[in-house]
């Protein structure tokens, strides 16, 4: 039993030392400023703007959006409307960069689709059924992203069936709060 008991510590000796500090919450965890050229949404009305990059064909797809054939990844901005008075959800706006309709400007066209629609607060994914996602239903009726809370300030994507859809290592079905600021013209 001695014997057995230094070769444990003899063992937990050389295995190499891992210094992994685990991420915190701080006071100073703000949103990312983000440059914008259109009217910034504004007032109690507006729970949150969220940004991300994800994948070009998940999106598309589930939305059933147009792209081209060379697409790699969608911009997105989600705009989440609450009652001022109440805090409940209401409408939402997504703009979707790389998918939808064909905007024609000289030499450069691109994908463009605004959806506007209406969001709310549901219960469960399969691996968590108390977690917090919100729903938006979009124009097709039984047309719904759903959006894992990660925090105040991170959405996750999840697909029809609420399992997180995977991303690479250049882009991720994430959505983070950003605070919009005018650009110069």
């Amino acid at each position: 039993m001695k014997n057995n008991l230094v070769v444990c510590i003899a063992v937990l000796c050389m295995l190499p030392v891992n210094h992994a500090i685990a991420q915190t919450a701080t006071a100073n965890n703000k949103p990312f400023s983000t440059v914008t050229y259109h009217p910034i949404p504004k007032g109690p009305s507006v729970y949150g703007i969220f940004e991300g990059r994800p994948l070009c064909r998940g999106i598309a797809n589930q939305l059933q959006l147009a792209t081209d054939a060379d697409c790699v990844k969608l911009k997105c901005e989600l705009v989440l409307y609450q009652d001022p008075v109440t805090f409940q959800p209401t409408n939402c706006t997504l703009s979707i960069v790389g998918g939808g309709d064909v905007i024609k400007q000289p030499g450069n066209p691109y994908r463009l689709k605004h959806l506007e629609g209406k969001w709310s607060v549901v219960k469960g994914i399969p691996a968590n059924p108390g977690a917090e996602v919100y729903r938006l239903e979009l124009p097709k009726p039984g047309n719904y992203i759903y959006l894992l809370k990660g925090d105040a300030n991170v959405l996750f994507v999840l697909d029809e069936n609420k399992a997180f859809m995977t991303g690479n290592e250049d882009f991720s079905y994430t959505l983070n709060r950003v605070e919009l600021v005018p650009g110069n013209k």
